[in-house]
């Protein structure tokens, strides 16, 4: 996804924060969308230990599981993740692991009640934690 596109996703998500945590806990650092090398040592609350928090934006269900890969690039269907994150859960679909910590990829509940396409993420106890099923929010518009 574009720099640009990525950066309005966060900005409709967490708003004007600079940090803000992945759906799996992992911190991330707005300006670091696509880097995966920079290091900081700055995150709220942080040890003072020097990390990367870089990110990237996730296909929920990835291009790979749609006929048409192209089909898989709508708002709904994307999840803004630690880099790491993202290369660790790849085109896994729909169960896949995350350190070691089980979750799926399940259609988007909240997005499907007005008749808009989208997928969400469960952990193992069935809870949503992805961005649309934390915040009960999600794109109008495909």
């Amino acid at each position: 996804m574009e720099k640009e596109k990525a950066l309005k996703m966060w900005d409709d998500i967490f708003g004007n924060r600079k940090w803000a945590t992945d759906c799996f806990g992992i911190w991330m650092y707005r300006d670091d969308y696509g880097d995966t090398s920079t290091k900081r040592n700055d995150r709220p609350g942080g040890t003072g230990e020097s990390y990367s928090y870089g990110w990237e934006v996730d296909h929920i269900r990835p291009r790979s599981n749609f006929e048409n890969e192209s089909d898989a690039d709508f708002m709904n269907n994307y999840e803004p993740m630690h880099w790491d994150n993202n290369r660790s859960k790849a085109d896994n679909y729909p169960n896949f692991s995350i350190n070691e910590k089980q979750y799926k990829v399940v259609k988007c509940d909240i997005c499907s009640r007005y008749g808009i396409k989208g997928y969400g993420i469960t952990n193992n106890l069935g809870k949503r934690i992805d961005w649309k099923g934390t915040t009960n929010r999600y794109y109008k518009k495909n």
